[in-house]
This record gives C-alpha cells, sequence and structure tokens, in this order.
C-alpha cells in the first residue's frame, strides 16, 4: 500500500511538472509572436467571421484540402490571432520546446481588411481579392512550415506553386471582365511572394 502511495505521488509530480513545462512553452510561443495572441475562435469574434468567410472561398476555388486543413488546425486550437505580430508579417509558424505548435496570424490580416494598393488604379474588388488569396497562400505557406518543412526556399516554392495553380481553378468559367480581375489578383500575388521569397533567401527560384 505504501509503495502505491509513493507512486501515485511521482504520477502527481511527474504531471504537474509537465504541466509547468507546458506553460513555460506557451509563453515562449506566445512571447515569439508578439504576446497577447489568442486561440482564433470561429464562434462569435471578427476574426473566426473572416476565417470562415476564407474557408468559403477556398471551397469556391475548389481549394478543399487546404480548407480542411486549416479548418483541422483551428478545431485543434493551433490557430491563433497576434495583435503584436513583429517584422511586417503576416504569420508566423512556432514551435517551442517540441510540446506547442502554432500558427499566428496578425491580427490586421483578419480584422482591419484595408485597400493593400490604395493609391493603385485598380477596382476595388480586384484589391480585395488579390489580399484574400494572399492571407490563403501565407497560411498555406505557414501550414508548410508547421508540417515539418524547415527550408525558407523551398516553401515558397511551395506557395508560388500553389498560387499558380489556384489559376488555372479560379479562372475557370469566370466571365471575362471577371476573370481579368482575378488573373490580376493571383499574379499580383505570384510577383508579391517571389520579392519575398527573395528578400528571405538572397536568390530568386531556381
Amino acid at each position: 500500500m505504501k509503495m502505491l502511495g509513493q507512486v501515485a505521488v511521482l504520477l502527481v509530480m511527474l504531471a504537474t511538472t509537465h504541466l509547468a513545462i507546458v506553460r513555460i512553452a506557451e509563453h515562449k510561443a506566445d512571447s515569439l509572436a508578439g504576446g497577447e495572441a489568442f486561440r482564433l475562435d470561429r464562434a462569435s469574434s471578427s476574426e473566426g467571421r473572416t476565417f470562415d468567410a476564407l474557408l468559403g472561398q477556398l471551397g469556391r476555388w475548389n481549394e478543399d484540402a487546404l480548407a480542411s486543413s486549416l479548418l483541422a488546425l483551428q478545431q485543434r486550437g493551433r490557430l491563433w490571432v497576434a495583435p503584436h505580430l513583429a517584422g511586417q508579417r503576416s504569420a508566423i509558424s512556432v514551435s517551442a520546446l517540441g510540446l506547442v505548435s502554432r500558427i499566428y496570424v496578425r491580427r490586421a490580416e483578419l480584422v482591419d481588411r484595408e485597400l493593400p494598393f490604395p493609391d493603385l488604379d485598380v477596382p476595388d474588388a480586384a484589391q480585395r481579392e488579390f489580399a484574400t488569396i494572399r492571407l490563403a497562400g501565407t497560411l498555406y505557406h505557414e501550414l508548410q512550415h508547421h508540417e515539418g518543412l524547415d527550408d525558407e526556399g523551398a516553401t515558397y516554392d511551395r506557395e508560388i506553386e500553389w498560387y499558380r495553380q489556384l489559376r488555372e481553378r479560379a479562372l475557370a468559367g469566370l466571365p471575362e471582365e471577371r476573370a481579368r480581375l482575378t488573373e490580376w489578383a493571383i499574379d499580383s500575388a505570384i510577383e508579391s511572394a517571389l520579392a519575398a521569397r527573395e528578400k528571405a533567401t538572397g536568390a530568386p527560384p531556381i
């Protein structure tokens, strides 16, 4: 009986220690994302409504695999909103101590939604579509990191290829004028990703 009691105490101590380490990992992850981050809640938040709208758009683009992956990530509590994400980044994948793995999205990407090119003579609808495409592509990019791809150049290559495949699906069956605006939005997203890749790696895609 005494030995059972000692085992029980040991198990409690191990569980408490593990919980403390997890809390440290969570704090470290939150710090890397700029602090004051919170879990993306689909039920009643403006961030959640934007996320749901993105999932709906991915469905209309026949991007069901990405939509399912992002939804699963959110349901597992691994998609977080970062109000103070530094470095002009839109999102970041963080793994802390091998215990906490999350994707943090800059809050402004989900709620402010300002026109990305206010001084450019391009219709608002095309600019907003570009913003949606870039948000989807950014999440796709960070999902690759989350799933274990560390090489930044290879990750950008996958993101750029995703945009190119999206063009084939998104343009199919659209009226000419709408197709022209959507094509501009996708091509602009590709150009933006190419520039980001070169800045991050010092080299363009091979």
